[in-house]
């Protein structure tokens, strides 16, 4: 069981997105590159990014943008921009099960509180890392990987 990737994905982007905002047009086939996947797939996410209001896509030469500050972008934006209805739940009871057996018959109001409190405790752990926390980290990375060897 995991998370779709459009998850990670989506993130990917909107990182490149900010990150390389002053130096380049920002495009479905350079965040491609990037990803390393089909512009198709990019372009089905931005989409997504789109309709929930989280970037902005100028036709022409314009461009992909942020429609929010990366401070106020939270995971949990993105999550919730990018997830289909079958993955809103982050745990799916299995059905079906042997009504005459004690624990077939009850496992789904006995498991279901703690996957409820397992998925809220995710979702507010997303709630609590804005984009521009990763854009920070990312250009730590960046800049300890071009200091030179003493």
């Amino acid at each position: 069981m995991k998370i779709s990737s459009r998850f990670t994905v989506a993130t990917h982007m909107l990182i490149c997105v900010e990150y390389f905002s002053e130096q380049y047009k920002i495009t479905s086939d350079f965040l491609s590159k990037s990803v390393r996947t089909n512009p198709v797939v990019i372009r089905k996410i931005m989409g997504m990014l789109k309709n929930h209001g989280l970037i902005e896509v100028a036709s022409g030469t314009g461009g992909i943008h942020l429609k929010i500050p990366s401070d106020e972008l939270t995971l949990l934006d993105i999550y919730q921009a990018v997830a289909l209805p079958e993955d809103q739940l982050l745990f799916s009871m299995h059905e079906n099960t042997e009504p005459r057996c004690p624990v077939g018959r009850n496992i789904s109001a006995v498991l279901s509180p703690a996957l409820q409190k397992a998925q809220h405790t995710m979702e507010e752990s997303l709630q609590r890392t804005t984009l521009s926390e990763l854009i920070y980290d990312l250009k730590e990375r960046v800049e300890e990987e071009t200091v030179p060897n003493e």
